[in-house]
């Protein structure tokens, strides 16, 4: 989505005098996270004792007629759905969550438009502004602060944990330090 299209979505969500200094999306193809180190090996042995546990209690590697009750093959169903996304569902998640996101600094708040829905918070009643960036220059300004339990899960395609407790973020951005610095200066009334 080029400037001009992503302006022309942030503009019904402007209040009156409110300008767009800065708008940008986050880098789709920027899958894995430092909580990838935890969630990799923790989603392939749930999403694999899940399989192992539905392949015992369907009978699979047992005698003919020897699998066990419904309720036992019906139980594993929604631990394997879990694993699965956990494996790999929250990666699809991930880059389609990034792709209809847009961020945005104006005069008076940062902005986060996903799809129809929009995250904002004024300027002088930002908490914190966390801000990690690459050797590259792309990273991420965290807006909130948020106990790591919470902040963990954010951007690793389980977002949804951290969005309800009212984490804001603009993650994986290009030219981080530079946004960093337009925030600063909008806050202190010099933008």
């Amino acid at each position: 989505m080029d400037q001009p299209a992503r302006e022309a979505a942030l503009q019904p969500h402007l209040l009156g005098g409110e300008r767009i200094l800065w708008t940008g999306l986050p880098d789709p193809n920027r899958l894995f996270t430092l909580g990838d180190v935890f969630l990799i090996p923790f989603s392939l042995m749930w999403g694999g004792f899940a399989i192992f546990w539905e392949a015992g209690v369907i009978g699979i590697g047992t005698r003919p007629g020897h699998a066990a009750p419904y309720f036992f093959i019906l139980w594993g169903m929604p631990f394997i759905l879990v694993g699965q996304y956990l494996i790999w569902g929250r990666f699809i998640y991930k880059r389609w969550d990034r792709r209809r996101t847009v961020y945005a600094v104006t005069n008076q708040r940062v902005l986060t438009l996903r799809g129809s829905t929009l995250q904002s918070m004024f300027l002088n009643q930002l908490p914190t502004i966390n801000q990690t960036a690459r050797p590259d220059g792309t990273g991420t300004l965290d807006f909130s602060n948020l106990p790591f339990g919470y902040a963990f899960w954010a951007n690793a395609g389980m977002d949804w944990f951290s969005r309800r407790v009212g984490q804001l973020a603009f993650y994986d951005i290009a030219n981080v330090a530079n946004v960093y610095g337009l925030i600063a200066d909008a806050r202190s009334g010099h933008a």
